[in-house]
């Protein structure tokens, strides 16, 4: 049953309420401003070509396997990555992800689905947008984009098949989140704050340098009328909108923080405005202590639906539960506290009874409905696939997008009983070609008897008659799991395969998708148990001849770097390792991170916390027993990773260093936590395959140079 707390209800301190809080109100503040040329057709920089270049077909046929998959093969893979189902169900814009190799990036493209004639056109003049968005009426696409010589988006309308391209603001700060309000009469938008021409003065003047980590400007939200060109200002004060949702009868939902960063998200609150006109008020309807996120309002305005990391108890780490709050009386329910799965986003039905709520359960990821009042779940779609994106119409159908272990994204359709329809084959046509290995589910019991869930991939060949070498490659998160499907490109685990490396991958506890219980053996000691899950699974590859106990590797990025930290410096068990973005002090970590919220909840402190250092970040920070590592390592990090910050990458590097350890660091220049550009991924994948080589007794790998090709007029590299 749903947990239900009132504010008319007494609770524990930190108890989950939601209540109208007696707050002094604040109002929409409109700002008038009419475009001196409205709607100008795009300038010759700004507008691309009036037709559709290319169409591929939906459903194209599926070569046979003929070759072994290269570094570049899996770095260049195209793929479709985001679907937007119009209302009508008739149409679709989806977004296709393809590699510019002479702009040394990826690229993504807007394509319009016409669902009855299985195509799809690539709107062409749309390719620099950061989003595209439908109409309600189906019959105009929005989109934010730079226009010509400019980096900061603002609001462009087209018609559906990408002509037509015409501005329509001119805002003097950047936009994003744009959608359309339900009636069409109104597009929404975010912007910062501009500074006025004083301020601007006395920048150019004296304030040269903006100071760290705070909020300068705040973001607000703004609409413009798409047939006038005139906006309106609707928020205004001293914190920023984090996200908005409108509902069908016209009911605004704000998300506000009191700055812009990732920390004071745990601080943002909900305000609702029933009738969003100049001058209207908006009050307050929750005051707690967590982030909520993916709000979304019924469609009668009367409920709101969010995600957040909070049980009946109050917050705590544990997994996203879906709570549902009734905008009059303030009582709030969580509807999913104690299931399995976490849930990873949520849209109301149709109706307003139920929400089809996307969830991660173990090893798969996919769909469930969750009546509104009852909390009764109803499984839809949740297979041996993973769930990358989807969207619902006004009939009830998802188009989702899935990922298996024989195509890198296709389309479904999902009925509202249930019933499931491949629609695409164009990821399956993409990776048909690559000889792959098979997707093992595996499962074991680790050192204190639970069960843990992998994934083993056989190598495509064999050296001899001894067990292949294994690649352990960890998972980020740690709040993650690894699911069916094998295209990330920082695994590249067909082009292992082919070199003849098993992989094994492990859901360790701490990750998601197993309960509650199963994520907090994380909690307050961080490797309590994970480390050991993952060296069970390497024990039972072993056992069962699939790996050699002589030519194990340890690899991971992100959280799955603090594995591959923990594991190479508490045995030697491992010839080679590589760790990407990866902490080796916690405290530092904690300290010189983007964001605090989550990993206050894993260790349930902070740094600076009188006791903290002594008795919670330095008994577990891998620091004390870096003086045992001999593992050949091989570090990456980002010069500019926020999250994880290259200090860390740095102080471990010194330490194998002076131990007199091979160690190699590469800080690649411009990148941040996930390395962006093709040329540094390529090289992440050489510099390994060769490291690894190296230290199993193998000739040097032959590394593989990047193409010097441009993209063609149906999008793919020539």
């Amino acid at each position: 049953m749903p947990g239900t707390l009132s504010s008319s209800m007494p609770a524990p301190p930190g108890a989950f309420e939601s209540a109208m809080i007696p707050r002094p109100l604040f109002h929409a503040v409109a700002v008038l401003t009419v475009a001196m040329v409205f709607l100008q057709p795009a300038t010759a920089e700004e507008q691309a070509s009036e037709a559709s270049s290319a169409r591929i077909e939906a459903r194209p046929g599926i070569p046979a396997a003929v070759r072994d998959m290269t570094p570049v093969d899996m770095v260049a893979l195209a793929r479709l990555s985001d679907v937007d189902v119009h209302s009508s169900g008739l149409q679709a814009l989806v977004t296709r992800s393809v590699a510019d190799w002479a702009e040394d990036g990826r690229i993504d493209q807007y394509w319009r689905y016409d669902i009855a004639a299985g195509t799809l056109d690539h709107l062409t003049a749309l390719d620099d947008a950061d989003s595209v968005h439908f109409s309600p009426q189906g019959d105009r696409l929005a989109a934010d984009m730079p226009p010509g010589g400019s980096r900061e988006d603002e609001v462009f309308l087209a018609n559906t098949d990408g002509t037509g391209l015409q501005r329509l603001t001119r805002h003097p700060t950047s936009v994003r989140s744009v959608s359309w309000s339900p009636d069409g009469n109104w597009i929404y938008f975010l912007a910062t704050d501009d500074y006025t021409d004083d301020e601007k003065a006395d920048r150019d003047r004296f304030a040269l340098i903006d100071p760290y980590f705070e909020t300068i400007r705040h973001r607000h939200l703004w609409r413009a009328d798409p047939q006038t060109g005139e906006t309106q200002r609707m928020t205004q004060g001293d914190w920023s909108v984090r996200s908005y949702d409108i509902a069908e009868n016209g009911a605004l939902l704000i998300r506000i923080a009191p700055a812009g960063d990732l920390d004071s998200s745990y601080e943002s609150e909900l305000w609702i405005c029933d009738r969003p006109e100049p001058g209207a008020s908006f009050r307050q309807i929750t005051d707690n202590a967590w982030m909520e996120g993916h709000i979304s309002l019924s469609p009668d305005g009367r409920r709101v639906a969010y995600r957040a990391r909070v049980t009946r108890a109050g917050l705590a780490y544990v997994q996203y539960n879906l709570v549902v709050l009734d905008v009059e009386t303030g009582q709030s329910r969580i509807l999913t506290d104690g299931v399995d799965f976490e849930v990873d986003g949520l849209a109301w039905t149709p109706d307003g009874g139920a929400l089809i709520v996307a969830v991660r359960a173990g090893v798969r990821s996919g769909l469930v409905r969750i009546d509104a009042e009852s909390g009764g779940i109803t499984e839809l779609s949740l297979h041996d696939r993973r769930l990358m994106d989807w969207s619902l119409d006004d009939a009830g159908y998802v188009l989702a997008l899935f990922q298996t272990p024989d195509t890198n994204g296709d389309l479904w359709r999902i009925a509202p009983d249930g019933h499931g329809s491949r629609l695409t084959t164009i990821g399956a046509a993409e990776v048909a070609p690559f000889r792959r290995p098979e997707q093992q589910l595996i499962r074991w019991r680790s050192h204190d008897g639970q069960m843990i869930e992998g994934f083993y991939f056989p190598p495509l060949v064999q050296d001899n008659d001894t067990p292949p070498p294994l690649v352990v490659q960890a998972h980020g998160g740690p709040r993650s799991a690894d699911e069916f499907g094998q295209w990330k490109w920082g695994r590249y685990v067909p082009v292992l395969a082919a070199q003849g490396y098993g992989v094994l991958w492990v859901n360790y506890r701490g990750g998601v998708g197993y309960g509650d219980d199963f994520m907090r053996a994380m909690h307050g000691t961080y490797f309590a148990h994970a480390d050991a899950d993952v060296l069970g699974g390497v024990d039972h590859l072993v056992a069962s001849g699939r790996a050699d106990p002589e030519r194990l590797i340890m690899s991971g990025w992100s959280a799955g770097g603090h594995m591959t930290n923990r594991l190479i410096s508490t045995t030697g068990r491992f010839r080679a390792a590589s760790t990407g973005a990866s902490a080796v002090d916690w405290a530092m970590h904690h300290l010189t991170s983007d964001t605090r919220g989550a990993r206050r909840l894993l260790f349930g402190a902070d740094a600076w916390a009188e006791g903290a250092l002594d008795e919670v970040f330095y008994p577990q920070s891998l620091l004390r027993d870096l003086h045992r590592v001999s593992t050949p390592t091989l570090i990456f990090a980002g010069e500019n990773d926020e999250r994880v910050h290259p200090s860390q990458s740095i102080m471990l590097y010194q330490a194998l260093r002076n131990l007199g350890v091979e160690v190699r660091l590469y800080l690649a220049p411009g990148e941040g936590h996930s390395f962006s550009d093709l040329s540094h991924r390529l090289f992440r994948i050489n510099a390994e395959l060769d490291w690894y080589a190296r230290h199993i007794g193998r000739p040097p790998h032959n590394w593989q140079a990047r193409p010097e090709t441009a993209l063609g007029e149906d999008g793919n590299n020539r």
